[in-house]
């Protein structure tokens, strides 16, 4: 199964084949460490994922998967012009999960399960501060909302976001809060040392959870009705990855990496 969030390559192979052929690395190297890959050609591995992360019409989010009566599995992506498409499995050649990412924007939200939206039905989207950013913590990924995106949720214990007037969607969504419950609604994915709202009230306790994100362990103190929750949409223009690792192979790479590793220039064949 695929994570929410994992960037599938599941069209324009020939594109994909000729980036490689451009960058004269071979697909089983891709399956290669980035120490042994930088050895082996000199440059980043990492450079040449960022290299097909920018092509746009090759990939694209995944976003749900569909278990279909006849047994086969597709999955719900969000593909390069931000709507949603249906593929197949079997359709996905190679796949990335971002180990890490930054961002620009994010949404409020209105509860767990839906973000806010104006009259119009238009998403309350916002600028943070940077130092803002560098507070959040990651918490999940979730499909949200009517229009159903892709959405990174991220909380700031103390709450309090800061946002400029000086951008436009701040300035225009000014009289929209963040989200700010009185019940842990992430309880599953959160470490978090709850903190009673009065120093006459019980001494705090930890509350046994899941682990935090693979990726992002981290330790939360939750405050109820001060921590805020923000959704960060997973649009191409907002997702700025930083590193990713490789969680499909192409065919080729099972079969062959072993091969490749002890002879990158070829089998040392003798005919004499």
């Amino acid at each position: 199964m695929m994570e929410l969030g994992t960037i599938v390559f599941y069209q324009h192979r020939d594109v994909f084949d000729e980036i490689l052929l451009h960058m004269k690395a071979k697909e089983q190297a891709l399956s290669l460490d980035d120490k042994t890959f930088e050895e082996h050609y000199t440059y980043s591995r990492q450079a040449l994922f960022h290299i097909l992360y920018q092509s746009n019409g090759l990939w694209g989010f995944v976003c749900h998967e569909i278990k279909r009566r006849d047994g086969s599995i597709g999955y719900k992506i969000l593909n390069k012009d931000n709507s949603i498409t249906e593929i197949n499995k079997c359709d996905i050649y190679f796949a990335l999960k971002m180990d890490d990412f930054t961002y620009t924007h994010w949404t409020e939200m209105k509860d767990k399960r839906n973000i806010k939206t104006s009259s119009q039905g238009t998403p309350i989207t916002k600028k943070p501060s940077d130092s803002s950013i560098k507070k959040a913590k990651m918490v999940t990924k979730a499909y949200l909302g009517k229009q159903r995106m892709l959405y990174q949720i991220v909380s700031l214990e103390e709450g309090n976001p800061y946002y400029s007037n000086s951008h436009p969607f701040n300035s225009q969504w000014n009289d929209y809060d963040p989200y700010r419950p009185s019940e842990n609604p992430f309880s599953q994915y959160m470490k978090s040392t709850w903190h009673y709202p009065t120093p006459n009230s019980p001494q705090p306790y930890q509350r046994p959870s899941s682990p935090s994100p693979k990726n992002h362990p981290q330790q939360w103190n939750w405050k109820p009705n001060n921590t805020t929750f923000h959704a960060v949409p997973f649009l191409r223009d907002n997702i700025k990855p930083t590193t990713f690792s490789v969680v499909h192979e192409m065919d080729s790479a099972a079969n062959d990496l072993r091969m490749f590793v002890n002879f990158p220039q070829g089998l040392p064949l003798s005919f004499a």
